[in-house]
């Protein structure tokens, strides 16, 4: 199960379609050239846990039909976080660009992932509002985002039976059987 690189693709795509088709995903922390402007470089992801919604209980999933269950733990919970650099010829286009991802924040305040449900996209800090070197003579501005709560499983799972039929006897004074079917 390859959580993170599923939202992180599906992050990309969405950002591909409603900002810039051009739009490109840089690791942390690397460097990186522009080679068109206006682009839209998506840097990251930046992994935090958060530990506050980490827990020791075990996820259990039952199949009656088929009388078994699945068991694992439950999943930590990470922030992806991205830097978002967009970078443009002049600052007319700079700025319809940052009103571009502006408006993108508003239109998509939860991101849907293909099969696994939605997580909340949340901007940390508007576009313009992270300093950053910039050695060209292009107009840049940077920002950063948040992908809430991804979950990342362990891999381990525990297959098993279901019990089938329980038979309970009481003792004592009373002196009844008891069978219960699933």
């Amino acid at each position: 199960m390859e959580t993170v690189r599923t939202v992180v693709e599906s992050f990309i795509r969405l950002v591909k379609a409603e900002i810039d088709p051009d739009a490109v995903l840089v690791a942390a922390d690397d460097v990186f050239e522009v080679p068109n402007v206006p682009s839209l470089i998506l840097q990251g992801p930046t992994l935090i846990e958060n530990g506050e919604r980490r827990t020791q209980a075990r996820m259990v999933e039952k199949d009656v039909p088929n009388l078994s269950y699945e068991e694992c733990r439950y999943p930590r919970l990470y922030h992806l976080d991205f830097d978002v650099v967009v970078t443009a010829a002049h600052e007319g286009e700079l700025l319809d660009l940052q009103e571009k991802v502006a408006r993108f924040y508003q239109r998509h305040p939860v991101l849907a992932v293909e099969d696994r449900g939605s997580l909340n996209l949340t901007e940390l800090t508007a576009l313009g509002g992270l300093r950053r070197v910039n050695l060209s003579d292009l107009r840049q501005s940077s920002g950063r985002c948040r992908i809430e709560d991804c979950p990342v499983y362990d891999g381990a799972v525990e297959v098993g039976p279901l019990i089938k039929d329980r038979k309970f006897e009481f003792r004592d004074g009373v002196e009844e059987d008891r069978l219960y079917t699933p």
